[in-house]
């Protein structure tokens, strides 16, 4: 593996010297179909030929817009093998953040996936000089001869099968480390978005380093969840080629619990939202519960928090004997009476779950790990291909991201934040650091600092090279009294929260901290129910005194810790969620915190409008 140098090598070596019948399971038809590595050598040998002959080649990009699907991968390679470019955009994005970036890439062509998709490319190509055809998934109707059918442009004669390998192979083979492999265009949570330079060089050091601390390998099963568009998902799902692990594309994030009982995945990537929505669901069926039941949950969670941390890292690092009988013991029937069971709603056979985009809450982690479940939090951004330290079985701490890799490097800046007590900007260097962005000087020159790049992250590094992310650099606010705040503090104390599904934190240069909430609807309406309180819409719950008062003690009971000035003195509830669609979250469910502040701006407003004095 080290001696890979290009991801076109990583390709042919998973499918020449590790065939297998099952390399990807895709949706089709209702039901998941197994897809072999000849198919996929054929394929991806056939479109990337069909591709040349429409003039795509050497350093041409080319776009993706699609969910993750076998499409989206058959692409991939196909796009490299023949030295051009891979621009992948969110399938999220509206028209007008596509036409921005097929622009700014010059974009010869462009894969779609659906008839919506096509649309949205159809309406702006009279604007893009450069786009020259387009790739359609699936079959979808259209007046213009230049959309092409995916299916079609991958399928060729079995006697030509084997002569189109041997050119895809030569052509695949002249690509080097440091040829351009993807622009990758940061959603962002604010301003314009920003086209990243990765590298074969970038993106493959990241793989290696990963792959040698992940045991996994044929003939284990990875759901592909998370948007290929962002890299996170995308090293991962050269990782998993690589290993010879089976990947299975998720539908969507509203299908994922079907696809997880029909695929039944040892290993996936998430984000800490996904275990707040599977936390909030088994805390909302916990509270209507017979007594028995609940005692009984919480003796196996009690349980499983004696036990679990024998299994994050080795006894020298924690101090920690083996476990006793007795525990041992007792974790056996903690385990098959409930621990098992929580992990069957995730298709019971999950023993490595990946989190990163955001700090995942201790408590999820807590909850999570004495269920049996093992979680590697990791830290990275699209700029270094991503990931930068990362927890790993048998070395993981929780309420880190693990340990840098062994070929990058870090340092906190000297310079410190404006509060260095949140820690301090994180710095960092190695082979999977982008180049800059594509045709943005002042930002390239903005985001290094002699061969350092510049993360905007905050965070602090422990004695036993463990880091910690604490804020957004930028995220970092004053408020009038001249008190310094990071909002994710706040925000992440309500991770999973039985009836806050989401909040932002607001106090720029205001009197005091405020908060925009969304309720966890189905835990608040149960409650409000039990209570006798009247509603007959989201809209009235959320403007009911008698719930207004109760957030209010929720919020309280949650935030004792804080300083008084960072305390939370008045908040909105909101009778709709943040959403991708909204453009009020990023596609990794990040908070947007401009397109929110806009959104509400007089609800926001009236919040500071109200008489009630904060402390300073």
């Amino acid at each position: 593996m080290a001696s890979l140098q290009t991801l076109n090598e990583l390709f042919l070596e998973a499918v020449e010297r590790r065939p297998t019948s099952r390399a990807v399971l895709h949706k089709r038809e209702g039901s998941y179909r197994p897809v072999s590595s000849e198919d996929l050598r054929r394929r991806v040998s056939t479109f990337a030929l069909r591709l040349g002959a429409q003039g795509i080649g050497g350093g041409d990009r080319f776009a993706i817009l699609s969910e993750n699907r076998l499409e989206w991968l058959v692409t991939d390679y196909a796009i490299l093998g023949l030295g051009a470019v891979n621009v992948p955009l969110y399938p999220t994005f509206p028209e007008g953040d596509i036409e921005y970036i097929l622009r700014h890439s010059e974009a010869k062509g462009i894969l779609v996936s659906t008839a919506d998709q096509l649309a949205k490319v159809e309406n702006i190509w009279p604007r893009l000089p450069h786009l020259n055809f387009l790739v359609v998934a699936d079959k979808a109707n259209s007046s213009n001869a230049l959309v092409r059918d995916w299916w079609e442009m991958t399928e060729s004669p079995a006697e030509n099968a084997e002569d189109d390998w041997s050119r895809f192979r030569q052509q695949a083979l002249l690509a080097q480390s440091s040829d351009l492999a993807s622009i990758i265009y940061t959603s962002g949570t604010t301003g314009t978005p920003k086209g990243v330079l990765l590298t074969h060089g970038n993106i493959v050091s990241n793989v290696v380093a990963n792959a040698a601390r992940v045991p996994l390998g044929s003939p284990d099963l990875a759901m592909s969840f998370l948007p290929l568009c962002h890299i996170y998902e995308r090293m991962l799902d050269y990782l998993y080629f690589m290993k010879g692990v089976t990947i299975a594309y998720a539908e969507s994030f509203e299908e994922l619990s079907a696809n997880l009982l029909e695929v039944r995945p040892e290993v996936m990537a998430v984000v800490p939202r996904v275990f707040e929505k599977v936390y909030a669901k088994i805390q909302a069926n916990l509270e209507s519960a017979p007594l028995l039941k609940k005692k009984l949950f919480a003796w196996a969670r009690a349980v499983g928090r004696q036990y679990y941390p024998h299994r994050l890292r080795p006894p020298e690092a924690t101090g920690l004997k083996s476990p006793s009988l007795g525990l041992r013991f007792r974790w056996f029937f903690a385990d098959r009476l409930v621990a098992s069971k929580v992990r069957a709603r995730l298709g019971g056979r999950l023993r490595l779950l990946f989190c990163g985009a955001a700090p995942l809450a201790p408590e999820l982690a807590d909850f999570f790990y004495s269920m049996g479940l093992v979680i590697c939090e990791g830290y990275g951004l699209t700029e270094t291909s991503p990931v930068i330290a990362v927890n790993h079985p048998g070395h993981i701490k929780v309420g880190t991201v693990g340990t840098m890799l062994p070929d990058v490097e870090v340092k906190l800046d000297d310079a410190g934040s404006k509060n260095d007590s949140e820690g301090r900007e994180i710095l960092v260097r190695g082979p999977n650091v982008t180049s800059g962005y594509y045709r943005l000087e002042k930002e390239n020159q903005e985001a290094f600092a002699d061969g350092w790049f510049r993360t905007g992250d905050l965070g602090k590094i422990d004695a036993e090279g463990y880091l910690s992310i604490t804020g957004r650099k930028k995220n970092l606010f004053k408020t009038s009294g001249g008190k310094y705040v990071a909002p994710e503090k706040l925000e992440n104390l309500f991770q999973g929260h039985l009836y806050i599904s989401q909040i932002m934190i607001i106090g720029d240069r205001r009197k005091f901290v405020s908060a925009l909430i969304v309720p966890n609807f189905p835990g608040l309406e149960a409650w409000a129910r039990s209570q006798g309180l009247k509603f007959s819409s989201r809209k009235d719950l959320v403007s009911h005194p008698g719930v207004v008062s109760f957030i209010e003690g929720q919020i309280e009971e949650t935030t004792p810790m804080l300083a008084p000035f960072e305390k939370i003195r008045q908040f909105a509830l909101l009778p709709n969620e943040f959403s991708v669609d909204s453009g009020e979250l990023s596609p990794t469910q990040k908070i947007k915190r401009q397109a929110v502040e806009k959104n509400h701006q007089a609800l926001i407003e009236e919040i500071y409008s109200r008489s009630r004095p904060a402390p300073s």
